[in-house]
């Protein structure tokens, strides 16, 4: 291993040091999706070069160099299949940026890299569509920004203030051409921010598409977002705010799960109130369906198609953000019978098992031979019998309703969904159960509602002859006093008790924070075509097309960079008119007005010696001021001024100011 020979180009320790801290935070940002051995290997190269560097050690020999590199490109190549794509392009770029640091030597080499940072955090946004990560990744990118302007040519180099300064500066001259730029480049269909998952699934959670009691308690207890609705006008009551989720046909004693609904067609409803627009925010869950208010009627999604169970489905899983634009009717009826099949599956119980509900409801079925008599009977059973409402039920055997009903009889909306519904079922009469959302907390900053998971719930619909499929939440029977308080929800107002609720001004930050996010969804990630033409109306451009779309983007630029020119050329003026720079050009103008101007080639010596030689009078003075002043200008670095300098700066300009040059006598 060689020593490392200095020269004006080598890179020192310490810039090593913040190129490597600079590629590590862009690389923080894919660390869950880049293979584990990629990450060990820049880690080692990154670490070898630095210890190196400490020494006064060079890079290793090339040799050493092309074998790491050829076994790992190998690897990267045996595990991703291809270079092509965004993951194992991202990938490559990061090996690319590991092995690049491990050989580098000159400034050249760390441009190269900071090249590479820049690349890998557009890369790390094309996989993510957080605002979150875009601060994060702009931080990293003017921290970078940073760095190379330390590896300027000057000496000595400009600190990490100036340089850290100057980088702010060169991001907010780049901000109107960006905002041109996004406003006004032609959109294809759809948002620009939208790149395909390529089979990479993130952990899954929320809903899915079978239910056991006691499941949705690990959803109650999460604060994550399942989706936002923002209603157009007239907002529905809480008791009718029911967002339809999976709906579960199939039970088999203990677990409710949802079956393959076939390509039957929805049953015609007739609304029996007024209808509600909403466009719903809905974040990826990995399933197919959408979240819609009971009962959706329209939908702007083209694919979207409604189930015989009335449930909002598309063709393939939501693993993007979507916004859908959608209409509900809270209070509908059948205008249609049961058919068989439907009636046939609605009433099915598996034989042997629940033995005491069964009895149970045969009892109370002679009692009240009227379907509604029956349901209120039932109903009043969970109000009048000991029954609990509590996130913390002890576990439930195979038989689940009997244990339920008769043994625990302390439950979360699940137990009591699936309870009613056997009973209903065990009656004769058709009943389902359905997992959803209820309710939601609406954030007054932006005008609209925020449903989390803790707002999962389970309900049941029961079909009444005369009536149709009508909603019943058998949670709601429970008397608020049996509810457990010391529990995280509280069932009468379906809303979560957090600990954050008592402390005003952090619910205050919470729902500011969450208005960013969404004003970041809407303004950004949704921005495409049709927003594109609505901005071009804003600005009366008639019937817009891809020319017009074209000329506003080209003057858009041009303003963009006429701005950008005339803060440049004020910011040059600033910094070359500082006062030691005034004072000199005043000294020069005094002269000047004798018939003693300043050759534009000639330094303030050389300026200084030729007044001495055309004019003896004036030698001691202006030499004596020609010297200061190039002592002045470049005994010092202009980044590195003391005090000292500052105060004979001042006395250089008024003895300027003093300077009284006369002409020379004919």
């Amino acid at each position: 291993m060689k020593l490392a020979t200095p020269s004006a180009t080598s890179t020192t320790y310490s810039q090593l040091q913040w190129i490597s801290l600079c590629l590590g935070l862009a690389l923080a940002a894919q660390v869950t999706t880049l293979p584990l051995w990629l990450l060990v290997v820049v880690c080692v190269a990154v670490a070898i070069r630095l210890g190196l560097a400490a020494r006064g050690y060079a890079a290793p020999s090339r040799a050493i160099r092309l074998v790491i590199s050829a076994v790992s490109i190998a690897m990267l190549l045996v595990q991703f299949h291809t270079f092509n794509g965004l993951p194992a392009g991202s990938a490559l770029l990061s090996l690319m940026a590991g092995l690049k640091l491990l050989e580098t030597q000159s400034r050249r080499d760390v441009y190269v890299v900071a090249l590479i940072i820049y690349f890998l955090s557009l890369a790390s946004l094309l996989e993510s569509t957080s605002f979150w990560l875009l601060i994060y990744l702009l931080a990293v990118s003017w921290l970078t920004t940073a760095t190379l302007l330390k590896l300027t040519h000057s000496a000595p180099p400009p600190g990490w203030g100036p340089s850290a300064r100057y980088a702010g500066r060169l991001f907010a001259h780049a901000v109107p051409l960006a905002l041109v730029l996004w406003l006004f480049f032609p959109r294809f269909q759809g948002p620009l921010w939208q790149m395909p998952a390529q089979g990479r699934h993130t952990a899954e959670s929320g809903l899915s598409d079978s239910m056991s009691p006691g499941d949705i308690t690990e959803l109650a207890l999460s604060d994550e977002i399942a989706f936002r609705v923002r209603f157009t006008a007239t907002t529905p009551p809480p008791h009718e705010r029911y967002w339809r989720g999976p709906v579960l046909h199939d039970f088999d004693g203990h677990t409710w799960r949802r079956e393959a609904v076939g390509s039957f067609a929805p049953a015609a409803l007739t609304p029996a109130g007024g209808a509600y627009r909403y466009v719903v925010s809905l974040e990826p869950h990995q399933h197919n369906w959408i979240f819609a208010l009971d009962w959706p009627e329209r939908w702007d999604l083209a694919d979207a198609r409604l189930t015989s169970d009335y449930m909002l489905v598309q063709p393939r899983a939501i693993t993007r953000p979507i916004e859908v634009s959608a209409t509900s009717y809270t209070q509908v009826q059948a205008s249609q019978p049961l058919g068989a099949t439907m009636r046939r599956r609605d009433t099915l119980l598996p034989p042997g098992r629940n033995v005491r509900t069964l009895e149970l409801s045969h009892r109370l079925r002679d009692e009240h031979p009227d379907d509604m008599g029956y349901v209120r009977a039932v109903l009043d059973l969970f109000r009048q019998q000991p029954f609990y409402y509590t996130l913390k039920p002890p576990a439930l055997a195979d038989d689940s309703v009997d244990e339920f009903l008769f043994i625990t009889r302390h439950g979360f909306c699940g137990h009591y969904a699936s309870a009613f519904a056997t009973l209903m079922r065990a009656a004769g009469i058709p009943a389902r159960v359905v997992t959803g959302y209820y309710g939601g907390a609406f954030n007054r900053f932006a005008d609209y509602w925020i449903v989390r998971q803790s707002n999962a719930h389970a309900w049941d619909e029961i079909w009444i002859e005369g009536r149709g499929w009508l909603r019943i939440d058998p949670t709601t029977a429970i008397a608020p006093e049996r509810v457990e308080r010391d529990l995280k929800d509280a069932v009468q107002s379906g809303e979560p008790v957090r600990w954050s609720e008592g402390i005003p001004w952090i619910t205050d930050m919470r729902l500011r924070v969450d208005a960013l996010r969404q004003l970041w969804r809407e303004r950004i990630l949704f921005y495409d075509q049709s927003s594109q033409n609505d901005l071009l109306a804003l600005l009366h451009i008639p019937e817009p097309d891809g020319q017009k779309v074209a000329m506003v983007l080209a003057f858009g630029l041009v303003l963009a960079l006429a701005w950008l020119t005339w803060q440049v050329r004020r910011e040059q003026r600033r910094e070359s008119k500082d006062p030691l720079a005034r004072a000199y050009d005043r000294l020069c103008s005094k002269l000047a007005a004798v018939g003693l101007p300043r050759k534009a080639y000639e330094g303030a010596e050389s300026f200084g010696a030729r007044i001495a030689r055309e004019r003896p009078d004036l030698a001691r003075e202006v030499s004596a001021l020609c010297r200061r002043y190039s002592r002045l200008r470049y005994g010092e670095s202009l980044h590195h001024r003391s005090k000292r300098a500052s105060v004979a700066e001042m006395a250089f300009a008024a003895r300027v100011r003093t300077f009284r040059p006369r002409r020379a006598a004919l």
